[in-house]
């Protein structure tokens, strides 16, 4: 299996163009009470999940870069992998929406 872009590249070109986009090509302000508070606790909740899941991964002692899928050492099953399938991509996601919201 050949990777083109690693997921980290990918999420942080799709938060250049979310900035873009809400410099460049407004569309309106997206404002709702509570937005603020609702931005800092989907970013705090994307940082605590991205340590769990790293850390769950250094304990395993296997790799966390998808790029070289050849040196996983074991396959992590347990913690919060046995809620999400890919709780880094997870994290990832939570921190974008939260990016958006700052934006407004």
């Amino acid at each position: 299996m050949k990777f083109k872009l690693p997921p980290v590249v990918i999420f942080f070109i799709a938060g250049l163009l979310m900035y873009l986009l809400a410099t460049y090509l407004p569309v309106g302000y997206f404002d709702f009470f509570g937005r603020q508070v609702l931005k800092k606790v989907l970013a705090v909740l994307a940082v605590v999940i991205a340590c769990i899941s790293i850390i769950q991964f250094l304990r395993a002692r296997t790799t966390t870069d998808p790029l070289t899928p050849s040196k996983a050492k074991s396959l992590v099953t347990g913690g919060i992998y046995s809620y999400s399938r890919n709780p880094m991509y997870l994290a990832m996601l939570l921190i974008l929406i939260a990016w958006g919201l700052a934006l407004g």
